[in-house]
């Protein structure tokens, strides 16, 4: 139940929740259905065995979280290839605040990169692992199976991509995001697991901090797309702010993945309302799943959620 909960919630909020999957009718039942399972083997895989190795390793969630952002990079810069593709799927996203010798969009590469940290990873982690606790959960033969999954899912997600937006980077760019992948993986293991607990009695505050710093980040990107530097400059602000805070604060796991995932909810409802009564109707399905879990998580665990170590 706990490697299905996780493999399951990472594909859940990476590319539903947000809004950016709609089923919209019976052909389109089959075709997301068939995504959802290519998520849940790319995304799910990776959600678990980043968890598993960090775990297996003694460490905590500064490893979880660095080694989100290599799965970010690797998903970006060399699957789906956004980080380099002036023109994924039609969008611009690379002329805003272009970095010349690096070929990227600096707000766009910042904001990609944080949604996998944050939603596609970090969250489903915090959330599972609230319910299920924090020791290993496979075996030698689970760590194969899933090791594969990836694989498997990581080539279906660039054939899939190719065969509708057919880009393939230059090498010099491929190999760097290779090297970053790598240079990531490997320091996300010099971090030790700090020895603190967090701090009891304050999920509250936890869960407006994950909600007030996720929210703001979305409005920042979303508002300020004619000033790239500065957009690019609050965005750090506001994650070195929340790295500060809770550092300070020590607050459970938990309850700052909660307030992330409310923030999804209102912004795939708000994609939603542009997309039709259809749309709206299945986002709103797919927020009270979100909200229904986190209150059998609440109710589950509320004496253990205050004692969670957040390492």
């Amino acid at each position: 139940m706990r490697i299905l909960t996780l493999v399951l919630l990472a594909p859940f909020t990476a590319e539903f929740l947000l809004g950016d999957q709609y089923l919209a009718g019976t052909p389109e039942l089959g075709r997301q259905l068939g995504m959802f399972a290519l998520y849940v083997a790319f995304y799910g895989a990776a959600a678990l065995l980043i968890r598993e190795a960090a775990r297996r390793a003694g460490r905590g969630w500064p490893t979880i979280l660095t080694l989100a952002l290599a799965f970010g990079v690797f998903e970006e810069g060399l699957l789906t290839q956004t980080l380099f593709n002036p023109h994924y799927l039609g969008l611009d996203l690379l002329s805003f605040g272009h970095v010349p010798g690096l070929g990227i969009g600096g707000p766009w590469t910042l904001y990609v990169l944080t949604l996998h940290v944050v939603w596609s990873i970090g969250a489903p982690i915090a959330v599972a692992e609230t319910l299920f606790g924090r020791e290993p959960w496979l075996k030698k033969v689970g760590l194969s199976l899933w090791s594969v999954s990836l694989v498997v899912g990581a080539v279906a997600t660039f054939a899939i991509t190719y065969s509708f937006a057919p880009f393939v980077a230059p090498v010099a760019q491929l190999a760097g995001a290779a090297l970053v992948v790598v240079a990531l993986a490997v320091a996300a293991f010099r971090f030790r697991a700090p020895a603190w607990t967090s701090t009891p009695g304050r999920p509250w505050v936890a869960f407006a901090l994950g909600l007030g710093a996720s929210t703001a980040f979305q409005l920042v990107f979303r508002l300020m797309d004619s000033l790239p530097w500065l957009m690019v400059g609050l965005l750090l602000v506001i994650e070195l702010a929340t790295v500060f805070a809770v550092t300070r604060l020590r607050p459970p796991a938990f309850p700052l993945a909660a307030g992330a995932l409310i923030t999804y909810c209102w912004l795939g409802l708000k994609t939603a309302s542009e997309a039709g009564s259809t749309a709206v109707f299945e986002q709103s399905a797919l927020i009270l799943v979100t909200v229904a879990l986190l209150v059998v998580t609440v109710r589950r665990v509320r004496t253990p959620v205050s004692v969670l170590k957040v390492h």
